[in-house]
């Protein structure tokens, strides 16, 4: 039973990396489709390539964040049962991803797969199932602080940039299309790498538990699964969360663009650096409102964001909770 629970959770993890990649590809592109910078075919080529690339290029910390800084690995005795309780999150997770997706909410698939995680630990080991001091740093610190500081690195970015543009001649729009390449090529590159490593954390965490590594290993099998997974699901990802981060938050030019994107990837290389799982949605999404506010605050749909923050609030809980009813049930199925 613990190898068919195994095997039934890599499948469902690269699953989830497929719709976290159809969901976050579509915010890496969102404002170079949107302000006509680059062709959503361009966009697609561009954010593929640099996604497929970014754990071989930036290693993988924040594997090993997800693998023992979400969940006290220690309180898990390992067997069958342990196996079930991180499956039963993944299932949450997907659920969760799969019903956001379908009502183009551009919600947090981190968030997410932190809910489905920990709601089985808690509902069988209480509040001993959390490592709190990492958990409170990299995890949901990092996560609640990152929209914060996308807003604020978005609307300096853009000050800065729109001061030092001021009197630059009208063909320098065609440039800042033209750089937004290396840009979106960055952003690609640190997306790839934060979102591709939370598969590849869960993998080695279950190899562990059910027995069949000796440590909490990520090998280079599961960075190529999960990436290409992730790479797969960008590629199939639609426009609905390109129209929502895109057009639907304020009318977006180049320049405001090219400064969310400038923004987006200077927090996700420290994310990444740092070992943090945080949410592209976020970072993105805030970026873009940070730019908004900083051209014109009348201009973005404030309420757009509002609903945007209330999906974030109650996506821990929410797949916590069904995550916890999915290992009660097939607890009841198969261990009883």
């Amino acid at each position: 039973m613990t190898t068919a629970f195994l095997i039934t959770s890599i499948v469902l993890i690269l699953i989830f990396s497929l719709t976290n990649g159809m969901k976050d590809g579509s915010n890496v592109m969102a404002t170079a489709v949107a302000s006509r910078s680059i062709q959503r075919k361009y966009a697609l080529i561009i954010v593929s390539i640099a996604e497929f690339s970014g754990p071989f290029i930036f290693g993988t910390p924040v594997a090993q964040t997800v693998a023992k800084g979400i969940i006290n690995v220690d309180i898990l005795p390992g067997g069958t049962e342990s196996v079930l309780l991180i499956l039963s999150g993944i299932i949450g997770a997907i659920f969760w991803n799969f019903l956001t997706w379908v009502l183009r909410m551009p919600t947090s698939s981190s968030f997410a797969l932190v809910g489905g995680l920990i709601g089985p630990v808690l509902y069988k080991y209480r509040m001993d199932a959390i490592p709190w001091k990492i958990f409170l740093i990299k995890v949901i610190g990092a996560m609640f602080l990152s929209p914060v500081l996308g807003i604020v690195v978005g609307y300096l970015t853009y000050k800065t940039l729109s001061a030092i543009l001021r009197n630059a001649p009208l063909k320098i729009s065609k440039v800042i299309k033209r750089v937004q390449i290396g840009s979106l090529i960055f952003l690609g590159l640190n997306h790839g790498n934060n979102d591709s490593q939370k598969a590849m954390g869960i993998i080695a965490l279950q190899l562990y538990l059910a027995g069949v590594s000796d440590d909490i290993n990520i090998y280079t099998w599961i960075i190529l699964v999960s990436i290409s997974c992730l790479t797969i699901g960008i590629s199939l990802g639609g426009t609905k969360i390109i129209k929502t981060v895109g057009y639907k938050i304020f009318k977006i030019r180049p320049l405001h663009s090219f400064s969310s994107q400038l923004s987006a990837s200077a927090l996700l290389l420290f994310s990444n650096l740092f070992g943090a799982p945080v949410s592209t949605t976020q970072i993105i999404s805030s970026s873009v409102v940070g730019v908004g506010s900083a051209y014109r605050s009348k201009g973005v749909k404030w309420s757009l964001i509002i609903t945007i923050v209330w999906s974030w609030l109650l996506t821990i809980p929410l797949a916590g909770l069904v995550s916890a009813g999915f290992f009660i049930l097939l607890k009841y199925i198969f261990l009883t």
